[in-house]
């Protein structure tokens, strides 16, 4: 079986060789992007609702606490920068400091927006399973 598939790839044409190339291509940029993407699940599965820090950007907390950025940057009373050309990609310092406004505000600010545009408290689970009795069952 090993030999017949040997003479029948030494048999190729240029055309079946430039198809295998290519078919070989797919794979490697198809396997890279689902390396990429299980990457970027994993880390934001790990960085869920994390503290709010100094040094993130508005879209950080944004992504963390799974809320559009949209909703941020109105609790801010500032419109949402357009996506294009460039992002706005400052610290949270630094949007404080351009509001005037102490960063622990700012922070409070956004917990507040994050709570008030969360769905409410989850329902409680299912109830405890009664007691098992010793007594065999009939």
């Amino acid at each position: 079986m090993l030999t017949r598939v040997r003479r029948n790839v030494r048999r190729f044409g240029w055309g079946q060789w430039l198809l295998t190339g290519v078919f070989v291509l797919a794979l490697v940029i198809t396997g890279l992007f689902a390396v990429r993407a299980t990457q970027r699940a994993i880390y934001w599965r790990l960085h869920q609702d994390e503290p709010i820090e100094r040094w993130m950007t508005v879209n950080y907390v944004a992504r963390s606490y799974n809320v559009p950025p949209w909703v941020l940057w109105q609790s801010l009373g500032l419109e949402e920068p357009p996506p294009t050309p460039r992002r706005d990609r400052r610290p949270l310092s630094e949007v404080a400091a351009g509001r005037g406004i102490p960063f622990e505000q700012l922070k409070a600010t956004f917990l507040k927006a994050i709570t008030d545009v969360r769905p409410p408290n989850p329902p409680p689970g299912p109830p405890p399973a009664p007691p098992k009795s010793d007594r065999p069952a009939p």
